[in-house]
């Protein structure tokens, strides 16, 4: 794997126009967003209607000018998606995501070499995210890939019963399709995927083929944006490549692959190998690359494109936002961006009260003491007499009422 990435890293070169976190923070948004835009939007935020690679591919945003104010003065299209942005959350507490547009709209992108780690490169980026190229999925911080793990076969049997299916590609939408026009170089034309969900909304026809696949995925309540298949050939792989975005992580499940080490996935500077039900947690803004040795078998694994652990939920909303204003940057557009925002907010809030009401009573009822039954033999102690016995036999009584208490 090593040798292999090293050749093709020599064949590769990433440009980009890097700008400094200090000019990042500090330059006026009117510099970034002009009156008129022709920028790169973040991976994270390309329309919905490219095909795709399971990554975002950027798209470039037409020339739009900005709209007139009351004292007839155009405001840029930058600071008009800045301030719906803010003004549709809480202060305060989408301030990363707003410099991340702000880096966005400046064309910038983040680079950096992490010492025996590898190189991460990020245009759609966040500041202050932990950055290392794979974590550990039994580290407390992904529960949802434990679960995973545990239900493979199901996933597993259901991709195999839907690849049995002759009239598959019919019955839903983009089946394994080839990577974007931007990534088909890197990926190759072998590298498919099926996907289930994109940029956090479920794929209304595909999830209907594998309805027990989504429902585990729901169960295990993973912070997903997007879900689907990936399949790689025999002898293919994918190029040394960054998906560009720091605050979206990426995991794979194997579902059916290889024997090790016949499949790879190297990010930076470590290397790990798919294996049948075993899950991968990696930031794939670091560099990365894959291959797959076998000279006969396909690799087949479920992706899953998630929040990065240390985003918090007013910033996934704040990036959701942006998905939704990138669709329709119109006036209209942006105010239902804000709505979509709110509810989602109102939404975290209250299911947040029941999570919390549900955890005081469990400790309320922990905290109580279990009641005693009365012994017969002791002062004031009822006689174990055979009318008693048939009360609790009978379920009333004091038998099953102590027993309830004793379970509270």
């Amino acid at each position: 794997p090593d040798a292999r990435h090293a050749e093709a890293v020599a064949q590769t070169t990433v440009t980009r126009t890097t700008l400094p976190l200090s000019a990042r923070r500090s330059a006026p948004l009117e510099t970034m967003a002009s009156t008129t835009l022709n920028v790169a939007v973040p991976r994270a935020v390309a329309t919905r209607s490219r095909a795709r690679r399971g990554g975002m591919p950027p798209v470039r945003l037409a020339s739009r000018r900005g709209v007139r104010c009351a004292a007839g003065e155009e405001v840029p299209l930058g600071v008009q998606i800045e301030t719906a942005l803010m003004d549709a959350f809480p202060p305060s507490t989408v301030t990363r995501v707003r410099d991340s547009l702000r880096f966005t709209l400046a064309d910038g992108t983040y680079k950096k070499t992490h010492v025996g780690l590898g190189d991460q490169v990020a245009s759609s980026y966040v500041a202050d995210l932990t950055a290392k190229p794979y974590w550990d999925p039994k580290g407390g911080s992904f529960p949802w890939m434990e679960f995973l793990e545990e239900h493979y076969l199901t996933i597993r049997d259901e991709l195999r019963c839907a690849l049995a299916d002759p009239l598959l590609e019919q019955k839903g939408n983009a089946i394994w399709v080839a990577a974007a026009r931007d990534d088909a170089e890197g990926y190759g034309p072998d590298w498919r995927t099926l996907v289930l969900q994109d940029r956090c909304e479920w794929e209304p026809s595909n999830v209907l083929l594998f309805p027990k696949t989504v429902d585990l995925v729901k169960r295990a309540a993973a912070p997903s944006v997007e879900v689907f298949f990936a399949k790689q050939a025999p002898q293919t792989g994918i190029k040394p490549h960054t998906d560009f975005t720091n605050f979206i992580m990426t995991a794979h499940l194997g579902l059916d692959v290889p024997p090790k080490p016949e499949s790879w996935m190297k990010v930076g500077e470590e290397t790990q190998y798919w294996e049948n039900g075993k899950g991968m947690c990696a930031d794939t803004s670091f560099i990365h690359s894959t291959y797959n040795e076998s000279a006969t078998m396909d690799r087949y694994v479920l992706i899953v494109r998630f929040w990065h652990p240390e985003l918090t939920k007013h910033e996934r909303n704040g990036v959701r936002f942006l998905f939704d204003a990138f669709e329709d940057l119109s006036p209209e557009g942006l105010r239902q961006a804000q709505d979509n925002a709110r509810a989602r907010t109102k939404a975290d809030a209250e299911a947040a009260e029941k999570s919390d009401a549900a955890a005081e009573s469990d400790a309320a009822a922990a905290a109580e003491p279990a009641a005693e039954a009365p012994d017969s033999r002791k002062p004031g102690g009822r006689k174990k007499n055979k009318r008693n016995k048939r009360k609790a036999a009978s379920g009333s009584g004091d038998g099953l009422g102590l027993l309830a208490k004793g379970m509270k």
